[in-house]
């Protein structure tokens, strides 16, 4: 007795279409938060931009960088804004002035070492972190302000004893990427000041 086969063929290839399907999606649902996280490293926080905060961090630690509170910070929306013009030494100043041209530092701001709110810093201060003001003090440069949400909250006090941090956003030229955000690169770094 000879039976049909022609339906079990059918069948059985729907089944293993579907297996196959299911195997992909599981696979790309849990690759494709990995590739956007790596697109978002090579943004954040390269060696590059690490190299350049490191530069910003060096001229604010040194003394002839202009003194500043706690209690400045808190009265300019979060943050001061990094200038080589507030360093006083004159070579100091030319030297980050170049430095920063070289780096394609296009903007640095000096903040609290906490990113969040916070109600017990080291200076006794009630203050309202840059990250909950993040996207109205930067509502004109939307990158800036999801690299500043992207950054852990800092809630442990830093065991170097920093108090501040540096965050920067640099301008790389010469990348074939199509968008300006894309050219940007973000980094941050602690400041013992």
């Amino acid at each position: 007795m000879i039976k049909n086969s022609k339906g079990f063929v059918l069948v059985e290839t729907l089944v293993v279409t579907a297996f196959v399907a299911a195997v992909f999606s599981v696979i790309y649902v849990n690759f494709y938060p990995l590739a956007g996280e790596y697109e978002r490293r090579t943004f954040y926080d390269d060696i590059d931009s690490k190299y350049g905060a490191y530069w910003v961090k060096f001229f604010v630690q040194r003394n002839s960088y202009s003194s500043f509170t706690a209690q400045d910070i808190i009265n300019n929306k979060s943050y001061l804004e990094f200038s080589c013009n507030n360093i006083t030494d004159s070579f100091d100043k030319t030297m980050c002035k170049n430095m920063m041209d070289r780096l394609g530092l296009e903007k640095a701001i000096i903040t609290f070492y906490q990113l969040s709110d916070d109600d017990d810093n080291a200076d006794g201060l009630t203050f309202t972190g840059i990250k909950t003001k993040a996207d109205s003090v930067f509502s004109d440069d939307p990158a800036f302000a999801a690299y500043i949400h992207y950054l852990p909250n800092y809630t442990v006090k830093s065991l170097n004893g920093a108090r501040y941090r540096v965050i920067c956003k640099f301008k790389r030229s010469g990348d074939s990427l199509e968008t300006k955000e894309l050219n940007d690169t973000y980094a941050t770094m602690e400041v013992i000041k």
